[in-house]
Order: C-alpha cells, then structure tokens, then sequence
C-alpha cells in the first residue's frame, strides 16, 4: 500500500510541533514501508516568518488566507498525481490540503478541530469574526474531503461533532502517545523521601504554573519540606526560593539531558500541570510513562489521558492552591493508594498513551478504508 504523509511541519525535525509529526510519520512508516513525505519548505518558512498573533488579531492570519489554501493544494495535488497513493495521511495540515482533489482518500489527524481550538485558548479571543469565518470555512472545506478523522480525545471529538455537525462513523478518537523515543522504565517513588512535586513546560500561566507554585508553598507549610522541581520555564516568582529547583530547558534527543529528566521523575512523586487550556497534552503522556500520577484541571483534552482516582487526580477548573494541595496530601498520606496511583498510571502508559498503540489504531483505519474503497 503507497501512502501519502502531509504534516503541518517537517516530520524529520523532532522540534516541530512538539514532535507529533516525527512520532507519528515513524509509526506509520514502519507499519507501511511505502510511504513517502510531501513537503512544502519554502511556502511552510515563509508563513512561519511572517505569522504572529498580533498580526492575526488584526486580522491577518496568513494559514488561513484562501489563495495561501489554494497554492498548497494545487502544489499537493501535483505530488498526488505523480505519487499515485491508495491513501493520504494529513497530520494537523488542513491550510496544506483543504482544496485538493477529493478523489484521494483522506485520513486526517489532530488534536483539535479549528473551531475548538480558536474559541477555547485565551490568546485567540480577540480574533475579528471574518477571521473565525474564513477559518472555519478552510476548515469545513477540508472535512467535506475527509474519510477519517482521527482526534486524540473525547473532548476534541465532541466538539467537532457540534460545530462541524460530522457523522460518527468517519470519526475516531485515537490518543497520541509520549514523546520518548524509548520506554523508560519504572522506578517506584521513593515514599520516604520528602513530598516533591515536578512541572514541565514553557508556557508558565497558561499550564499553571502559578498556581503549583502556591500550592507548593501550602504543601511546603503543612509538610515542612515538599520540593518544587520547575523543567523549562524559568519564572521570577520561583527563583531563588528554598525547596525550589529551576532545571532549565531540557532535550530529551540529548544522552545527558535524557538522563537528567529520567532522574527527575525518578525523584517526583507527582506531576502538576493544571492548565488553564490544553487540548491534550504530550507531557502528561510522559508522566505516565515514568508512573507518576498527574495532577491537572478537567479542561480540553486532558480528562482522556488522566483517569481522576486511578491514574492521577483531576480537580474542577478554576481549582484553588488548597483544594489541590487537599488532594495531593490525601493521595500521598495513603502510602497503599499513592502505589497503586502510580503503578495504574505507568498500565496506562502502556496500554494507551503511546505512540505505538497509536500507530496501530491508526494503521487499521488505514488499511479498512482502503479495503473499502477496493470494494
């Protein structure tokens, strides 16, 4: 079978949107050998030059313009005639093929429809109609030409489904898996060693960060001496404060760094990200791969990575730095519990929330849209 792969970035860079086109190009290279990239560098430099929020709160938003649509899709539908795939692969690249021939049968894979994503994050809220309007358009125009669509949570599935009124049947929920390029094992906690809270992310307000910060210094007060180890951001409000370690960016692809997070899971006896918007959420795939539970806020797509009571804990949003300090110190002061939280959560990793399960969830789909078609 000759597969088509698109994404919204190159699959052979890993820094590209948070690795999900390199995992997810692997994984369908390896299940169907015959696959080959259409890629489109310079059109793909040139919007990432010249796209920035402010210039799509005034109403410029550069992926969305129809002729920008348009020159991609003429430029894909030359590569599909000379490729002559049975099936096309589009990894969250809806500006790439919203207009080509819908002879090709499309299978199409996000974390999120435009819709759920424009009127859910805070940064886009000020985005003009017409904005929203010719987006949504873009993106109608692209599931108008789509045989499956694969979202990675029941959250995204949902909202699809009444914003873009889509039949059950072309679509699936399939969960994206760690970013890891290995398993890392499982280390059981160390429970006699003081309460240690881990946080990995950049965007330090939005992942609530803020808000682990005080719960750490309730946690620190009722304890007397919980840690806060912060990977990534590097806030003001946490430097220099005793019991708090800022670790800095971390590369997973580097053998060091590797091991340095490796470690600092090992350490952690939870994971803490509530964010405020999160359409899914790789890390807390990560999480669990190292068994540790997360703690989270009931937003976006996070309630179908974490499992609230079994496989972490998920607080109402708008939670406050004592209802989730409440829960963490009820999990841990149950030592049997905290356990078994850990021990579901590393089950759920391997039974769900990585790429390989995804892959083949993914290949199936694959393989009985194109049997369908043959019929």
């Amino acid at each position: 079978m000759r597969i088509a792969y698109i994404s919204l970035s190159s699959p052979f860079n890993r820094a590209s949107w948070s690795g999900i086109p390199w995992y997810s190009h692997r994984e369908i290279l390896r299940r169907f050998p015959d696959t080959h990239v259409i890629e489109t560098p310079r059109m793909d430099w040139l919007i990432d030059q010249t796209s920035n929020l402010k210039l799509e709160r005034a109403g410029i938003q550069i992926r969305r313009s129809r002729w920008l649509a348009e020159y991609y899709s003429r430029a894909v539908d030359r590569a599909l005639e000379k490729l002559q795939p049975d099936v096309v692969i589009a990894i969250a690249a809806a500006h790439k093929i919203a207009y080509i021939n819908p002879k090709w049968p499309l299978v199409y894979v996000a974390d999120a429809m435009y819709a759920t994503v424009i009127d859910y994050y805070d940064k886009y809220a000020n985005l003009p109609a017409r904005v929203r309007a010719r987006g949504n358009r873009m993106q109608a125009s692209m599931l108008e030409r789509a045989d499956r669509i694969l979202l990675s949570s029941q959250w995204a599935v949902e909202t699809a489904k009444k914003v873009y009124t889509l039949e059950d049947h072309r679509l699936r929920m399939v969960p994206m898996g760690a970013n890891l390029d290995e398993d890392p094992g499982y280390q059981p906690p160390d429970i006699d060693r003081p309460l240690s809270l881990l946080f990995v992310g950049y965007d330090w307000e939005r992942k609530g960060g803020d808000l682990v910060l005080e719960t750490w210094r309730e946690l620190r007060k009722r304890t007397g001496n919980a840690e806060f180890h912060i990977v990534g951001a590097r806030p003001e409000s946490a430097t220099g404060l005793q019991g708090v370690h800022l670790h800095g960016r971390i590369n997973k692809s580097d053998r060091h760094d590797y091991a340095r997070l490796i470690e600092l899971y090992a350490k952690s006896h939870f994971f803490v990200m509530p964010s405020r918007q999160e359409a899914y959420g790789i890390v807390l795939c990560e999480a669990a791969a190292f068994g540790r539970p997360a703690v989270v806020q009931a937003t976006g797509g996070v309630t179908t990575i974490v499992q609230d009571g079994e496989t972490g804990l998920i607080l109402p949003e708008g939670a406050t730095p004592d209802q989730l300090a409440d829960r963490i110190l009820q999990a841990w002061s149950d030592k049997e519990y905290y356990t078994r939280l850990c021990e579901t959560s590393r089950e759920r990793f391997l039974g769900v929330l990585n790429w390989n399960q995804w892959g083949e969830s993914a290949g199936t789909i694959i393989n009985a849209l194109v049997e369908e078609g043959r019929r």
